[in-house]
């Protein structure tokens, strides 16, 4: 759960309607507008609740809208004694979700190394061209790679980091390299702890070779897209030659002009959807011709964001007139509020799309295990990538009726996997410059752009009043513009949106 200051949690207060009580909601309703005033009468923010009936220690933070969804900070007790108070409210532990890329591992402790003996593997990372050494490179040294076992640690000036181990490991399944931006990752398989070194050279990037998207059309005109406004609810967006778009940021405190991305992963995505650098010298999105929107919803600081500023990103994606929200974004628990903006863009005329999860053929993430998503799974293809880059790892069955394509290693699989899209080695804009990343964050944003592109090709689907009869419009007109891929229904849904 997330922390709050002075000992107390975050929660988040949902209006509890459905359709059985929507012309009689009882008091609940009532809570949310008292709580909205409170929150537009106060000369600071956060605010004391109000006492009312009740001498409650609740502290109001954020709200969606007016008189709609609540964020409070306040104690485990505390939430027993507002139900009590207000018995009509929902009241919800906020969630975190993060960005659904491999560049940032979230590993799992290795058992024994705080402690007892312990040996130190040097990895040096150089420029694959130049032998330089590489500095401030994310290491990851994996002793079981599917279930996230290991160390990791950042190259020094001179391009080395050191990894820390028990002694009892005598064997790392891999050792990988992630350059920020510029270069292919890096790798070495079956590395024995009694080397104590290994070297892994990474191949700078070149924009003028084909990579996955390229291969499978995934590179569009300026045109493509025209008409259509897409959402980037991430980690933001910052300024790049190639990218044009609308941003801000919905995060309370921070300023909504303060939408630069601080970790990457928004701008990558940015430029899979609506790249528009020259090829050859640049990145060329999926449908460069989209209006495109970023909405950073990850605080100053944060790899993870709350979900009620998620659900306050796909809020505002809406009432700003969007059609398409990609949602690269994803986790293991439920998110309320979350679904409850989900169900509202549907019943708008807008669809969501989200990526899958890289959890090694895990349960799907939320929020692409809600049925009103399009789930998104990750696939990719040999030959795509330098020889030597660590895309190779990812490889594994089962493989397509094309047997070049395989299912994506780290993909997330099941029943409400609905497109899949490639995300093995997929080169993008990032904050200046270029990086290659793997995930089901870059399937999403290819299929989001695919769609985009196809949406802009139907403009009496565009056109229809802003309904749920329009959001299934835009639904039936992806699943039934794919092509099976082979894999299975379990592993990509429909197939891959063309």
């Amino acid at each position: 759960m997330a922390e709050a200051r002075h000992g107390k949690s975050l929660f988040v207060i949902l209006p509890n309607l459905n359709i059985w009580n929507a012309d009689n909601p009882g008091g609940g309703q009532a809570f949310l507008r008292s709580a909205s005033r409170q929150l537009h009468a106060g000369t600071q923010s956060p605010v004391a609740l109000s006492p009312g009936k009740a001498d409650l220690d609740v502290t109001l933070v954020d709200e969606v809208a007016p008189s709609d969804t609540v964020l409070v900070s306040m104690g485990e007790s505390e939430r027993v004694n507002l139900l009590r108070a207000h018995p009509g409210l929902r009241v919800v532990p906020v969630g975190e979700l993060e960005p659904l890329w491999l560049q940032r591992f979230r590993l799992a402790p290795v058992l024994g190394v705080s402690a007892g003996l312990k040996v130190v593997i040097e990895v040096t990372v150089t420029d694959a061209t130049t032998g330089a050494g590489l500095p401030g490179v994310d290491v990851v040294g994996l002793i079981d790679r599917a279930a996230r076992i290991g160390a990791s640690n950042k190259t020094n000036g001179k391009g080395v980091a050191k990894l820390l181990f028990p002694a009892s490991a005598a064997m790392l399944e891999s050792v990988e390299a992630f350059v920020p931006s510029g270069y292919w990752p890096g790798y070495a398989k079956g590395v024995a702890m009694s080397d104590g070194a290994v070297t892994l050279a990474c191949k700078p990037i070149d924009l003028a070779a084909q990579e996955v998207r390229g291969h499978f059309g995934f590179e569009g005109a300026d045109t493509d897209g025209q008409g259509v406004k897409v959402a980037v609810v991430d980690t933001g967006a910052s300024k790049h030659a190639d990218l044009r778009f609308k941003g801000l940021n919905v995060v309370k405190g921070e300023g909504a002009k303060n939408f630069s991305d601080l970790l990457g992963h928004g701008t990558h995505v940015a430029g899979i959807i609506a790249g528009r650098g020259q090829p050859g010298k640049g990145v060329r999105g999926v449908a460069p011709g989209v209006e495109l929107h970023v909405y950073r919803v990850f605080g100053e600081g944060q790899e993870k964001a709350l979900s009620f500023n998620i659900a306050k990103g796909i809020r505002q994606a809406v009432d700003d007139g969007c059609d398409l929200i990609n949602l690269s974004l994803g986790g293991e628990a439920d998110v309320p509020d979350v679904l409850r903006e989900i169900h509202r863009a549907r019943a708008m005329g807008v669809l969501c799309i989200a990526a899958a999860g890289n959890d090694y053929r895990g349960a799907v993430n939320y929020p692409a295990r809600y049925s009103p998503v399009m789930g998104v799974s990750a696939f990719g293809r040999k030959g795509t990538w330098p020889a030597g880059a660590a895309q190779d790892l990812e490889v594994l069955k089962p493989f397509g009726s094309d047997k070049k394509n395989f299912m994506a290693s780290f993909s997330n699989i099941g029943s409400e996997v609905d497109l899949v899209g490639p995300g093995v080695g997929v080169v993008s804009t990032y904050p200046g410059g270029y990086a290659v990343m793997d995930g089901t964050s870059m399937a999403c944003p290819v299929t989001t752009g695919a769609l985009a592109r196809l949406l802009g090709r139907n403009p009496k689907i565009l056109g229809m009043d802003r309904d749920q009869k329009r959001s299934d419009a835009i639904v039936k007109l992806a699943l039934n513009t794919t092509q099976p891929m082979g894999f299975g229904a379990l592993f990509e849904g429909a197939g891959l949106l063309k």
